[in-house]
């Protein structure tokens, strides 16, 4: 299977179902993604994404093709983003396609992620001139596989936030959201050493809104929708990532102070929080509003608090201690 940028003329959408010698699949935040391909490496999921991994027939929600092309040529599509390190997004036709580039092996891509204007068909692309057939496993390689995850969510469908999560044996959760160097890392630490808990991720956190149950009124049935917040591979410094699920029963959004604080947030200020420490693409609004909207939903069921804190056992305490 060739890849059409070669000869100047670029695919604008994956192409059709591809039966692919060699499959796995993976699920984050209930986010089923089947891998193809023709070589045992391409499916390789590594081990980041292995504690992920799942063998049941669900219906994947995205499927994505990995294969080989003798050369990428640079992209024809208008630039939409530029990440200032290995990856840039460009539109063309329908759909968009994300390009990997590192000094180290050149200035062309080294490899090609083109999705559909949904993010529910993928192809990876990978460049003989620059990788080796073992460079295979490579293909789902941070940050593509968190590209592709955010971008799915981005419409409509979740939102993933700069934050830890932990979840008592009891079922009761505490979520932390913070910027880089807020002290998520720390936190989890803390409450792992001081309380026991399943730490779902220390640094990144999906928030998606689910059917819980339905309350029927003169014979029609009304759903009753939750948020849950999930863990990620994509760790921080404590290296805590679990694929577990909790319900969200508040937020707190994290910063250094010299006492700790705990001070209710408004839902316009709250909004504005949660979306300046999201994994938004910000480059399209067709990303934003939708994880707009879906921050507004959740403000207004969940609380949202801003905790000042320092770095010791008392701001556990502080939490575990707090009523709304």
């Amino acid at each position: 299977m060739n890849f059409a940028a070669v000869s100047g003329s670029l695919a604008q959408v994956p192409a059709p179902h591809y039966a692919g010698l060699y499959r796995s699949r993976f699920a984050i935040a209930g986010i089923t993604v089947e891998v193809q391909g023709d070589a045992p490496q391409s499916v390789d999921l590594g081990p980041q994404l292995l504690p992920f991994a799942i063998d049941d027939a669900k219906q994947e929600d995205i499927e994505v093709q990995v294969e080989w092309n003798s050369s990428i040529a640079t992209s024809l599509g208008r630039e939409l983003f530029h990440s200032g390190c290995l990856w840039s997004a460009h539109k063309f036709g329908t759909g968009l396609h994300f390009d990997f580039t590192t000094e180290r092996l050149g200035s062309r891509p080294y490899k090609r992620l083109v999705v559909d204007q949904n993010f529910e068909q993928a192809r990876v692309i990978l460049n003989r001139q620059c990788l080796t057939a073992d460079d295979a496993s490579r293909a789902l390689e941070y940050p593509l596989d968190e590209l592709l995850i955010t971008h799915y969510l981005s419409l409509g469908r979740g939102v993933e936030l700069h934050g830890c999560g932990m979840v008592r044996g009891d079922g009761e959760s505490f979520l932390f959201v913070g910027h880089s160097g807020a002290g998520k890392s720390t936190t989890a630490g803390l409450w792992k050493r001081h309380v026991p808990v399943e730490v779902l991720s220390d640094d990144r956190i999906i928030v998606r809104r689910a059917c819980v149950n339905s309350a029927k009124s003169v014979g029609q049935e009304y759903p009753t929708y939750r948020f849950f917040m999930h863990g990620t591979p994509w760790h921080g410094e404590a290296a805590f990532a679990s694929p577990g699920r909790a319900p969200i029963r508040r937020i707190f959004i994290l910063q250094h102070g010299s006492g700790n604080r705990i001070e209710r947030l408004s839902r316009s200020a709250a909004v504005g929080e949660l979306m300046a420490r999201s994994f938004t693409p910000f480059y399209q609004s067709r990303f934003v509003d939708p994880v707009l909207a879906l921050l507004e939903e959740m403000v207004e069921s969940v609380p949202c608090y801003r905790f000042q804190f320092v770095p010791d056992q008392s701001a556990v305490e502080r939490i575990l201690e707090f009523h709304d």
